[in-house]
């Protein structure tokens, strides 16, 4: 592995991108009117409208930004019922006398805006839909309360269930797309990163874990009251919250801080893969220069899951999780959690290169060949493998072409020669902590930093519904 420049020099070599990369879309200038979008409508920095999210168009809501959102939460394990209060902290961005949220099922009690009543009214699968007693101007701080309850139920995509699930000795709130709506009422589009606050109240004997680090454990009469926080702005996609009867441990890292993993009373055995974070980390750190996040560890789950929940400071992982799993889930909060995708059709940017972090730990762990891992991949590739577009793959087919994703990114390090790929790997994410890109901005920074022009290797591989040709299929670096 060749050696890498520091992040002064990626900087330097990506300077004339910058302002077009960093920190992602702005807002869509406000209008005279008074009724905030349904669904969240995107803008590029040069002012070009992007439009909303066209797989999930209603989801996500204009005319206001979030800054936290503070959970208080009363959860009966054996009747699966969850009553909540959401204290949303937010700031218009034009005149207000009307606004939603997003919440897929519950029953909405109460809403309050800055104290007062207001009114509601729940339309189509997800929206809440409120008009505050008085017109919010534009720039004000406001804040929203809402009072729900009910039975929280997952939704059903093609990676499998995400949400709020409920095991039966266990509640889990993970998974990606459209999880956090599904358990509190949120802005559902991943621009809109916001602070998180969870209280949550559980039988005695029961434990809560969630994103940040714990904040304080309060008892009571046969209940107690667990509180998290994570003070680094999220993702509604990287939330998660578990409740069960985990076994929680601490360990060290091999900076001196301190990690936080819990198992479920089956999983136990998975402490071979939870102990090997602090390796984990020591291996990433330097490659990805720091990690982003406020908080470290894992939550293993006592059942096999179809996929790895990537989950802000506290990645959720099944029974069948291995170290490379790890890995990923790892890699995932530069990649994915820091870093997040702008739209859904974008998200396989940060999925290739998180899961390409598994290859760079195989390589340097295991001795495999990643050359000839490559070479079998692309061998075993059929028409429908090569159909499948990195850019755009379709609504409810966003990870299908993970794969794929992952050999374009070993493409794209023999294009570029090691020296600049780890520039590319290391550098779009530090630039753009805490937040959102898309593909035409990544192109941009790797243009910058290769100091070249690769058309027509973005065009093959990333908007290609074919093998691509041989130049950019096996490239050799200039």
């Amino acid at each position: 592995m060749a050696l890498r420049s520091t992040p002064r020099a990626v900087a330097l070599l990506a300077a004339p991108v910058l302002a077009a990369t960093l920190l992602g879309a702005g807002h869509a200038a406000a209008d005279a009117s008074t009724i905030g979008s349904d669904g969240y409508v995107h803008v590029a920095p040069n002012g070009v409208v992007l439009g909303v999210d066209p797989y999930y168009p209603k989801d996500g809501n204009g005319g206001y930004d979030v800054s936290d959102y503070t959970l208080a939460l009363d959860y009966s394990p054996y009747w699966g019922t969850l009553r909540g209060k959401a204290t949303i902290k937010a700031v218009t961005t034009q005149d207000l006398s009307r606004f939603n949220l997003d919440l897929r099922g519950m029953t909405v009690r109460s809403v309050r805006v800055n104290g007062a009543p207001a009114a509601f009214a729940r339309v189509g699968e997800h929206e809440l839909v409120i008009t505050p007693s008085a017109l919010l101007p534009s720039g004000a701080d406001f804040t929203v309360e809402v009072g729900y309850d009910g039975v929280p139920r997952p939704l059903y995509t093609s990676r499998g269930w995400t949400g709020w699930v409920d095991t039966g000795d266990s509640a889990v709130a993970m998974g990606a797309p459209r999880a956090a709506m599904t358990w509190f009422p949120v802005n559902g589009t991943e621009v809109d990163k916001a602070t998180m606050h969870v209280a949550v109240t559980v039988p005695t004997g029961w434990s809560v874990v969630g994103n940040g680090v714990q904040a304080s454990d309060v008892p009571g009469s046969g209940r107690h009251t667990v509180t998290w926080a994570e003070e680094t702005p999220l993702a509604p996609h990287a939330t998660m919250l578990g409740i069960g009867r985990w076994q929680l441990d601490t360990i060290t890292l091999a900076d001196g801080t301190k990690a936080v993993n819990a198992y479920g009373p089956c999983a136990l055995g998975l402490r071979a893969v939870g102990n090997r974070l602090p390796e984990v980390r020591e291996f990433l750190d330097p490659l990805l220069w720091g990690y982003p996040q406020s908080a470290s560890g894992t939550l293993f789950l006592d059942r096999n899951t179809a996929y790895t929940h990537g989950a802000q400071g506290r990645p959720v992982l099944g029974a069948n999780a291995t170290v490379e799993d790890l890995v990923y889930a790892t890699a995932y909060q530069w990649w994915g959690a820091s870093l997040t995708h702008k739209m859904w059709k974008d998200v396989l940017l940060v999925e290739g290169f998180s899961r390409y972090a598994v290859w760079l730990w195989d390589e340097a762990k295991n001795g495999v060949d990643l050359d000839a891992r490559y070479r079998g991949l692309v061998e075993r590739g059929d028409a429908a493998f090569w159909a499948r577009r990195l850019i755009d793959p379709g609504a409810g087919r966003e990870f299908a072409p993970t794969t794929k994703a992952v050999l374009m990114v070993h493409a794209l390090r023999k294009t570029l020669g090691d020296d600049l790929f780890f520039q590319v790997m290391a550098g779009f994410p530090i630039i753009n902590q805490q937040g959102n890109q898309n593909w035409h901005d990544w192109e941009l920074y790797v243009d910058a930093v290769a100091q070249r022009e690769l058309t027509g290797f973005y065009h093959a591989w990333l908007e290609g519904a074919v093998i691509p040709p041989a130049e950019f299929l096996y490239p050799t670096a200039p």
